[in-house]
């Protein structure tokens, strides 16, 4: 019975977790909201042996997966905030101690983006932003915007097309490819591994990730001058948070009662 009570309030306090992480990134750029999964424990029994009428030995998390939904595009001036209109996510790199590029990739929804001091395209967490090497490339590199060309132009202005095509100007001079943002595709993307602060990883269950330019078949396209809201939808969330909250309240109320039972029995 302990068991039962005690499964009961596990489940209960970490829906209680999940939902309070969705809330307070309520307002975070691109993040994707998590929901949890419960199965019931049957004593001595399978999914496939146990009878419908069989009574539970109370419950387990099964597992914890992403909302890929995507969120509302809201307004954010400036050319290198960019948010993807459909599938895809962007693909970064975290940078080793020593400067040089990891080979694990991060993907992520945010495209809140800026240069360094060197030109390199970096996202809002200092990851290195990756693209192909010009126009129609397959091969991931990092996309470097020099502020002065090799005449000592300096930058005048930088224009992202619906397709991540990046073009720099410098002065007189015309324009400059700079790269092509890469945009990568997941099988069963609800199954990322979470890394946190937007970005994610590759795991077995999510497959392998298909690499892409913007606007192409099966790829969303680049919305400039935006950016992806939460897909959070706080009604929806603060009432799971209120029913997972009554849930364990529940499950104390009746261990406390058992308790008092069995200290009756015993005394």
């Amino acid at each position: 019975m302990f068991g039962t009570i005690f499964s009961g309030m596990s489940t209960s306090m970490f829906e209680i977790s999940v939902v309070s992480n969705n809330v307070a990134n309520a307002s975070t750029t691109a993040f994707r909201k998590s929901s949890a999964s419960f199965s019931d424990l049957y004593s001595g029994a399978s999914a496939e042996t146990v009878s419908r009428t069989s009574t539970g030995v109370g419950s387990t998390v099964e597992q914890t997966r992403q909302n890929t939904k995507q969120g509302a595009l809201m307004e954010r001036d400036g050319v290198l905030n960019m948010a993807l209109a459909g599938s895809g996510m962007f693909v970064t790199t975290t940078p080793n101690s020593d400067g040089t590029l990891s080979e694990a990739l991060n993907f992520t929804r945010d495209g809140e983006f800026a240069l360094d001091e060197s030109g390199i395209l970096r996202s809002s967490t200092n990851d290195i932003v990756y693209g192909f090497d010009g126009i129609g490339g397959t091969n991931l590199q990092k996309i470097v915007i020099p502020f002065v060309n090799e005449t000592d132009t300096k930058l005048t202005s930088i224009e992202v097309g619906s397709d991540g095509l990046i073009e720099a100007t410098y002065g007189a001079q015309g324009t400059k490819v700079a790269g092509q943002l890469a945009v990568a595709t997941f099988a069963n993307a609800s199954s990322l591994q979470q890394l946190g602060l937007g970005s994610f990883q590759a795991s077995q269950a999510s497959g392998a990730p298909t690499f892409g330019l913007a606007g192409s078949e099966g790829f969303g396209s680049v919305q400039v001058g935006m950016l992806e809201a939460s897909n959070v939808n706080l009604t929806t969330e603060l009432t799971s948070l209120i029913r997972a909250q009554q849930q364990f309240s529940g499950s104390s109320k009746i261990l406390q009662a058992y308790s008092d039972m069995i200290e009756k029995l015993t005394r």
